[in-house]
């Protein structure tokens, strides 16, 4: 018998299409392992700040040795959480596993029906349907089977093959009218569930929930139109302990939906933040007919540097359609008076917002609503254009199941379908009109996000090593195919980090989007590690092969880094002569004469006085496919970082490599197979005799260069260090070329 050291451990596994890759805090979820702990329950939180593919997980979290495991699950990291929650059941079956968080809530009877895995879904809120569960539980000694559930209101589970959804726990609205009820539960903070350290990445609340009538979202829907609020007190209480925290890098995010909801209430707490003398910068998001010039002023003084404002429609019918100031049945169809004061005031707090100086400035809009057509959408982007905005969200309407306007869908003419065919958890919905048509304004996050993506695609393809050590699994895989099967995705999950990079390389515009839907499909329907997925096509012309991001088919234009390879020799002659910007380029060695093209760099380089200030001082260079040939341990055949696989399933690991595996090859079969290769390598050039054996990294795939000429070369240079500080330089261009992150 398994010995258990934890009653429950809470997971947040990683998901989207944000590059993250690690398991960090959860303000929900630590919120439920505060109550618990509090209870006398032993509970604990699932943090990894390293890379993890899901064997490596689920070792990590049996070696914690928990009864009970919880996972905290938006569509986002859905299918993370459902391979985590099979690994885990594979190595014990007695171990109760349990979805919560806001797919499970709407989603509970498919999840139970097509994941064997999860036990229970906890349904809304889950502090104290937990702590009864956990109750139970150990009555029984944690044997789930020994329970009748059928009294626990707020889950679903699985009775034999049926599905039970218990009716639901209304726990904050049947104690609505106890003051600031939710204050029972403690301060991940002031409770050491959340370090200090952790406060800026994960945030914290001051309420819960939305009482107001959008039909498009799902907050007022799981809180039944309800707010629920902490005291002042111990929003004070909170803050002062976080106050001890020196140096914020950004402001802390408030997750409140829309904090000014109260003005009043959020006057007092502004007092309170000022006469405590809090010093932490802050940023919420909140609406604009909730907050006038005095209240932004006082917020202002309060540390406030950052303010979101949404405003979705610059239409006042289309605000109607939506209910976002009033509800769309209200009476007097034709007269939009309030929902255009709403729009008036919103260009007033915008403009006070920047005159007063509010560092950070965001608004976000939504294309595609009920009602709209392209030329109300332009209409909309033309006001945001107007304003001094530091960033708006270009949002397109998702239709979420369970909000108004997933029920009266058909009424407005929208079709919603299943992306994958079995994957039931994946909607997607057409539009009154082409979204794509419309035009970006200035400081558009769609565009900052497209270009950090390209950016950091970029890195990978030039096999950028980022790693520190061999892992047993690939960061990332580039898939030169224009089909993505299923086979691939299966070897994915034992082989690909999770939330690892994907990028896949159409051979043409016309194979892209011929197949593209189907790829995606594929990616959900056989249950992908990562949704972070990025497709490219070719296209070719006399200068240089372009890899265009898929999206350019849906906006008909750049939106982002266009990826271009070029043969060295070409690239660097117009290089010298100033004619190429090298932020998208990547070099890439067709000849002999590439390559010693490539090494006369280096050896430039190694013959400056002061390497690093040369290479500050003179533009800066391209990125080069098989820069790492001439480094020390830093190529990716030492690293194993990122795997290229063909349409024939063969599995290399740098450009010019031959197979060292197939798709369905174990690691560590594909580790060998490398390592064979090196030995021969090694073997073959008599390595032990040469005298620069400690300083060279032995490239097993010298192609285009011969044997002999690699050789040849390496010993006439000591170049290791000197490609080695090349490479790590890149590290440098972040800081001058990469797009703004916010």
């Amino acid at each position: 018998m398994i010995k258990r050291d934890l009653d429950m451990l809470m997971i947040f596994a990683p998901g989207g299409e944000v590059k993250n890759t690690h398991f960090g805090y959860h303000l929900g979820s630590a919120y439920i392992i505060a109550y618990l702990n509090k209870n006398g329950f032993k509970t604990s939180q699932f943090v990894s700040n390293n890379t993890n593919n899901v064997n490596e997980c689920v070792k990590k979290i049996m070696n914690l040795k928990p009864r009970v495991v919880g996972f905290t699950v938006y569509d986002s990291n859905y299918m993370q959480s459902v391979l985590i929650s099979i690994g885990l059941k594979s190595v014990d079956s007695d171990l109760i596993i349990i979805f919560g968080g806001p797919t499970p809530t709407i989603n509970s009877k498919e999840i139970l029906e097509d994941v064997s895995a999860v036990d229970l879904c906890i349904r809304k809120e889950g502090e104290e349907v937990i702590l009864e569960l956990l109750t139970l539980l150990a009555e029984k000694n944690y044997e789930l089977r020994k329970l009748d559930l059928s009294n626990l209101r707020g889950i679903s589970y699985r009775n034999d093959q049926k599905i039970i959804v218990n009716p639901d726990n209304n726990i904050l609205l049947s104690n609505r009218k106890i003051k600031y009820y939710i204050d029972k539960y403690p301060s991940p903070y002031i409770s050491g569930v959340i370090p200090l350290t952790n406060a800026i990445s994960t945030g914290i609340i001051t309420a819960r929930g939305c009482n107001q009538h959008c039909t498009y979202c799902n907050c007022a829907v799981l809180s039944k139109n309800n707010i629920f609020f902490h005291s002042i007190e111990r929003v004070i209480e909170e803050l002062l302990y976080l106050n001890c925290i020196k140096k914020f890098k950004r402001p802390l995010l408030i997750h409140d939906d829309a904090f000014t909801m109260f003005p009043r209430r959020t006057i007092k707490i502004c007092e309170s933040i000022i006469d405590n003398d809090i010093k932490i910068p802050l940023r919420c998001i909140t609406r604009c007919d909730t907050i006038n010039k005095e209240l932004l002023d006082l917020m202002k003084q309060a540390g406030f540097q950052a303010l979101g404002l949404s405003l979705e429609s610059a239409i006042p019918r289309i605000l109607r359609a939506i209910g976002k100031i009033n509800p769309p049945e209200k009476k007097n169809l034709y007269n939009f008076k309030e929902e255009a004061e709403f729009i008036e005031k919103f260009k007033e707090i915008a403009l006070y917002a920047k005159k007063i100086g509010i560092k950070f400035l965001f608004a976000s809009i939504m294309i595609g609503l009920p009602g709209e057509s392209l030329k109300n959408a332009q209409t909309t982007i033309k006001l945001i254009s107007k304003l001094d905005l530091d960033l708006y969200t270009h949002n397109f309407l998702h239709i979420y199941k369970g909000t108004p306007l997933y029920k009266n869908h058909k009424n407005y003419g929208y079709t919603i379908k299943q992306i994958g065919k079995v994957n039931r958890i994946y909607l997607a919905n057409d539009y009154p009109f082409n979204v794509y048509k419309v035009k970006f304004a200035k400081n558009c996050s769609t565009v900052i996000n497209a270009k950090n993506y390209d950016y950091n695609n970029l890195k990978i393809l030039s096999l950028n090593p980022i790693r520190s050590k061999l892992k047993s699994f690939f960061d990332n895989v580039i898939l030169n195919s224009d089909i993505l099967k299923p086979s691939l995705i299966k070897w994915f999950q034992i082989n690909l980090a999770l939330n690892g990079s994907l990028i896949q390389i159409y051979s043409s515009k016309k194979k892209y989007k011929l197949l593209h839907a189907a790829n995606e499909a594929n990616l959900i329907d056989y249950i992908s590690p990562t949704m972070y997925y990025s497709p490219y096509y070719k296209e070719f012309s006399k200068r240089c092969t372009r890899l265009k991001p898929g999206r350019t088919t849906l906006y008909k234009t750049v939106i982002g880094l266009p990826i271009r390879i070029k043969k060295t020799s070409s690239a660097l002659k117009e290089y010298k002569r100033g004619r190429t910007s090298s932020s998208n380029l990547i070099c890439q060695e067709l000849s002999a004469t590439d390559s010693k093209i490539l090494f006369n760099i280096i050896t430039n380089v190694s013959e400056q006085e002061n390497p690093i200030q040369y290479l500050f001082k003179t533009p800066m260079l391209p990125r080069f496919q098989n820069l790492c040939r001439w480094t020390l341990n830093n190529a990716n055949c030492i690293r194993l970082e990122t795997a290229l696989i063909d349409s024939d399933d063969n599995i290399r690991i740098c450009w010019n490599s031959r197979s060292v595996g197939k798709v369905g090859d174990s690691f560590s079969k594909i580790q060998q197979n490398i390592g064979d290769f090196r030995r021969d390598s090694f073997d073959n050039r008599n390595c032990e005799r040469c005298k620069q054996n400690n300083n060279c990294v032995k490239c097993p795939f010298p192609e285009p260069l011969s044997s002999e000429d690699y050789c040849a070369m390496v010993n006439s240079y000591d170049l290791g260090d000197k490609a080695s500080l090349l490479e790590k330089f890149n590290v440098v261009k972040d800081i001058f070329i990469k797009p703004t992150d916010y």
